[in-house]
């Protein structure tokens, strides 16, 4: 019976070294494998740049040029290549009414109402200081294919529709 018992946690002992997994390993920052990740996710990445567009509305009126510049940077991340780290920059014209720019990437180009890669919510706000500035550093739960057409419209306001664009970016895919 006691030799039964010392067999029983020999087994159990061993059963349970077997199963525990070894602990996961981050790789050094310096290491040939880290460089290779960053180096892919940068050969992945698109950019933009924001160019002032003429405003669409239903009235029978002439189109208003929208004055809004800047540029747009999509990477993915290298640690999980789901993830892409947005950076957007971009200045509009001085109105004391516009405190916030919304924006999205859509499939398609500027102009092509196609919709957004992700639900119009899921895009964060910009605040717009008192130079007409508005910047966003943030990471996304999104890839692009690559063999994709992609733009960001910059929307006024929490505006989501064509008529709301003030400033569209032609994405294009660098490597």
């Amino acid at each position: 019976m006691r030799l039964s018992r010392i067999l029983t946690s020999v087994l159990i002992s061993a059963a349970v070294g077997a199963c525990a997994s070894a602990p996961s390993v981050t790789p050094d920052p310096n290491s040939d494998a880290a460089r290779t990740q960053a180096i892919m996710a940068r050969a992945k990445r698109w950019t933009g740049t924001f160019n002032p567009t003429g405003s669409v509305s239903g009235e029978l009126v002439p189109s208003v040029r929208q004055n809004g510049n800047g540029n747009v940077e999509l990477t993915p991340l290298a640690s999980n290549p789901n993830l892409s780290h947005v950076h957007l920059s971009v200045s509009v014209s001085m109105d004391p009414s516009l405190e916030t720019l919304g924006w999205a990437i859509h499939g398609g180009g500027c102009g092509s109402g196609d919709p957004p890669v992700l639900a119009p919510g899921a895009f964060p706000l910009m605040q717009v200081n008192a130079n007409g500035q508005a910047n966003l550093d943030v990471d996304m739960p999104f890839a692009l294919w690559e063999s994709g057409s992609y733009h960001v419209n910059v929307f006024r306001g929490t505006g989501t529709q064509l008529t709301d664009v003030i400033t569209c970016a032609q994405l294009r895919r660098k490597s």
